[in-house]
Formats: C-alpha cells, structure tokens, sequence
C-alpha cells in the first residue's frame, strides 16, 4: 500500500424497542424523529452521491432491534401518520405567520412543509415504506459496509452469562441475515464495551466463574471485526463524547497508535476510535454542531414543535435565539467540512511521514447525531466525502477493505483491557448507584431464565406449546438487556418511563416462566394465560423468530 492513509466513517444507528410502548414525549417518536430526521436524510445523502459517479465507502451500524422496528408493518402505518401530523402542524404555522405578516418565518415554514413533503413521497413512493430496503441496495452496490450489533444493544460485559452473551449476538446475526441476504463481517458492539476471558466476579452478587472473552464468542459465530475506543489502548488521554470536555485536539498524546488495526488471540480484527477527529464533532467548544448558524435542536415553536431559530450563542438562553439562516449554515457547513477533510488529511499524511506506513483513522458517531440533533449533519457528510474524493493520497474505506489489504502479519497482535467508550472508560456509566437496582433483577431473571431451559431442555426441543410460551419469555428477556434503559438512568433522562419499561419487560419474563411451569404440570394453558401470550405477541413484535437453543450453546 503506497497510500497516505484510509479513512473510516462509522455511523451507529440505534433505537431501543419503543413500538406500541408509549408515543410522545418518551416512545415511538424517538423512532419517527430519528426516521425522518437521520435515516431518510442519509439514504437521500446516499442517492445524491450516487448520482454523482462517486462511491461513498462509509461504514453504517443498524442495529438489529432498529432493523426490526423500521421493517415492521405497524412502523409503517404509524410513521406515515406522523409525517403527516407534521405537515398539519407546519400548515397551521404557515397560516399564523401569514396572518402576521412575519415573512422570514413563512420562508422558513414553506422549507419545512418541502423538507416533510418530500420525506412523505420518499417513503411512500420511492421506498415503498422498506427504509431498510434501500440500505441494503447501497450495501449491495458497495457504497457502504453495513454493521450488525447485539440484539438490542445490551451491555455486553455485564450480562449474567455467556449463554445471555451468545443468544444476543446469535440473534444480532439472524436478523441481519434474514434482512440483509448474508452474513455480517463486523459488529458494533454496544457502547463499544469489551470483557476479556477469565475468571469473572459478577459486581452485584458477588458469584465467580471463568468467563469466555466476548471477542472468542464473536469468532466463535464468524464475526471477523470490531472497533473499540483509544483509551483501552492506553494511547490518548481520556476523553469521550458524554463528558462533553473542553480538550483541544492538539492536546492528544498516543503511546500506541490508533491509526493502526490491531488482533486480539482470538483472531478478532480491532479497529481503533480517533480522538482527533471524534472532538471535532463532540465537544461543545470545538464542536462543528455548536456553530451559531446551525438549527437550535432545543427552542421549537410551542404550538407544532417545529424549530425556526439558530445557534445564535450557545450561551444564550433560548429567549435571545435568532432566526435560522438556510444559506448561512450552507456556508458554514462547506467551511466546516473542508477543515475536517483538511484534518483528516493532516493526520494521516504526518503518520505516513512519521512511520513510512499507510494508517487508518476510524471516526465513528451515533448516526442519530446527523440531522436529528444536527440538522446539518448529512449535509456535512456529504461534503466531507466530496472533499476527500479530490485529495490525493487518501481513500475513503470501509473495514472489510481494510482487512483485505492488510495480511495477519502486517497487524501487531495485543491483550485489550476490560472497558468502554463511556465515561473514564470504563462500565461506570451503566452500572452505578444509580443504575445497581436494575442489574439485581435482570441478574436473577437472567439465572431463572437460564436454568428452566437446561431443565427441561428435552421437552422444550419436542413442544411446540412450550417452545412458543419461553420464546416470548426470551423475547422480554432480550428487551430487558438493553444498555439504553441504564444509560437513561444515569443521564436521569425520562425516569418514569425507562423504570416501567424496565420493570414492564422484567415480570413479562417472570410470567411466562409461571406459565410454563404451570403447563408443565397441567398439560394445558388456561384462559388467562393465554390471553397474556397473545397480548405479549401483540406487544413485542419484535424478535418473533428468537430460537431458546442459543441460549442452551456453551
């Protein structure tokens, strides 16, 4: 390779299982905004490129609960009826502004009754309601590499067993398989969290036991790739996105570099986070989304939520925010991008002259970051990837191009330590004070689980009545893994709603546990039972193909 460098954008998109669990403020909106808002802006992004003759070469994480979600029928519906509420709403707006004479603010009304008209056609008629579908034809075309994730992006390292651990990458697989049409070659892993083999001591029981790293049980099922943060390299001084610090970039001291891939024993391929880069994008002070001229996320009109005003000053208070100016953040999104490029460039170009080696730098964000929290996002992407297609030297790429370039000799062989990409990079951020209560439930709902299946693992195999009743059990039981529901607590980010979830999808698993227990001993399943599997089925639509024998693997 005679390159300067590689560049991977990473995007990780996910929602946790918000349908038919609530609407607004704290539900299914945070899917439809992030569908209108991100995933649709993307593709549209993707088309645009496309268009041009270009390739975009970026690496996109759907996780498989969103995958799961978007594909549903009930998605579907319901995601129609939001775009269209949105376009009343906005209508509503138009004609106030008219009937005052307030002729910036009809300009801006008319840009979003287009913006949600043109999502509407889009998803209707050009998609045909599949979003995922047309991720998939851009992965087929190889203008992006598709990631998959743990099922519904449970805390990996923290799970009570290996059994939970497997069950949810078996079934990240699965559903990337039957949605996709083949097997994945990388996954995100959730909070880029990470837990070598050994002798473990579960932290709230106190129970200890040898443990598979995650990184065999990802081989183990053919995963070939991961990333992981800088600072479980021991290479940068710590900084992550949720801290939010104010740490200039230049500051950045590496002992091992992160512009290199790396092996772990297992055979698994790690991909290392750029700080650099990642704070040109996160931090509130050297932050691009913290431009004055971008769309301020947090003032939306009080009577359609529709936001009208920009930046203006991050220390302003949302009284003193002036007017979004479309062509303003144009001009700020072509300075912005160009200066990423040129950093990306300068990096790249000085390890090259440093080392007499090609490196890789890995910039990984929460896609949801682009459009929905800041509008300008894809519109930025766009012009970053523009810019790096006429610099000499250095080539957008995706992993799996990587790992074809680099031989197994080429790539140093380490023993990663047990941590995350959350604060001080460790698992703090899930598994506090906090968050303690939740981990003492799902620990013993994890074991309970668990042990009734290896009980009757006979039975479960030969009836279908059984099988049907735990796999609802399996299905609650995955739900109630998801980090998102810790991660919410420690933000005390909709309390109320994150501890019923929880609470909700816990005693769904401690019920069909009672209920198969009860038809073990009658050989039947009464009324009442009955009608409260249906009502589960109806509920978590989701995962409906979940096989109990993952759950049964060592």
């Amino acid at each position: 390779m005679n390159k300067n460098g590689y560049f991977l954008f990473v995007l990780h998109s996910h929602i946790p299982y918000v349908l038919k669990h609530g609407e607004w403020p704290h539900g299914e909106y945070w899917l439809f905004e992030a569908a209108a808002e991100t995933y649709i802006p993307l593709l549209q992004m993707l088309e645009r490129i496309k268009n041009k003759g270009k390739k975009t070469k970026i690496t996109i994480g759907l996780t498989p609960v969103l995958l799961e979600q978007l594909r549903s029928e009930y998605f579907k519906e319901k995601f129609n009826e939001y775009l269209e509420f949105k376009i009343s709403l906005i209508e509503k707006d138009k004609t106030e502004f008219e009937s005052k004479g307030e002729s910036d603010k009809i300009s801006l009304s008319l840009l979003w009754e287009k913006f949600y008209n043109d999502l509407y056609h889009l998803f209707n008629f050009v998609y045909g309601k599949d979003i995922v579908l047309q991720f998939k034809k851009f992965q087929d075309s190889g203008n992006i590499e598709i990631l998959t994730s743990a099922a519904t992006h449970a805390y990996l390292p923290l799970l009570g067993y290996d059994n939970n651990v497997r069950a949810q990458i078996k079934a990240g697989i699965e559903t990337y398989i039957r949605h996709f049409g083949k097997k994945p070659s990388g996954i995100w892993l959730p909070e880029c969290a990470y837990r070598p083999e050994g002798q473990w001591r579960n932290p709230v029981t106190g129970e200890e036991f040898f443990r598979k790293g995650i990184d065999k049980i990802l081989v183990e099922e053919g995963i070939m790739y991961t990333f992981i943060d800088s600072p479980n390299l021991n290479n940068a001084s710590l900084f992550n996105q949720y801290s939010q610090s104010n740490i200039n970039p230049q500051d950045f001291k590496y002992n091992k570099t992160p512009f290199l891939p790396y092996k772990l024993k297992s055979g698994l391929t790690l991909f290392v986070r750029d700080h650099k880069t990642g704070v040109q994008v996160w931090d509130k002070r050297f932050g691009y989304p913290g431009d004055g001229y971008y769309l301020e996320f947090h003032k939306q009109k009080d009577t359609s939520g529709i936001k009208y005003w920009r930046i203006t000053d991050s220390s302003f208070d949302l009284g003193q925010k002036q007017l979004y100016n479309p062509e303003k953040a144009k001009e700020r999104v072509k300075e912005n991008s160009e200066h990423f490029a040129r950093l990306i460039t300068d990096i790249l170009t000085d390890f090259r002259k440093t080392h007499n080696k090609t490196g890789i730098l890995v910039s990984p964000f929460d896609a949801e970051l682009f459009g929905h929290w800041w509008f300008e996002g894809p519109m930025w992407l766009e012009k970053v990837i523009e810019n790096l297609s006429i610099i000499d030297g250095i080539e957008p790429a995706t992993p799996s191009t990587i790992i074809k370039q680099f031989k197994n000799s080429d790539m140093e062989t380490i023993n990663l330590k047990e941590g995350s990409w959350g604060e001080n990079n460790d698992h703090s951020v899930w598994l506090n004070n906090e968050t303690r209560w939740t981990w003492e439930k799902l620990y013993k709902v994890e074991r309970d689980f668990i042990r009734f299946l290896k009980l009757h693992k006979a039975k479960i195999k030969k009836d279908l009545t059984l099988y049907e009743i735990l796999r609802e059990g399996a299905k609650a039981l995955v739900i109630t893994e998801a980090s998102d529901w810790q991660f919410l607590i420690h933000k005390n980010s909709a309390i109320d709603y994150v501890t019923q979830r929880f609470t909700t999808h816990l005693n769904e698993v401690n019920k069909t546990l009672e209920i198969a227990k009860n038809y073990l001993a009658t050989k039947k399943v009464n009324e009442q039972d009955r009608k409260l599997i249906k009502k589960l089925k109806e509920k978590n639509i989701a995962f409906n193909t979940l096989r109990l024998e993952w759950y049964l693997e060592d």
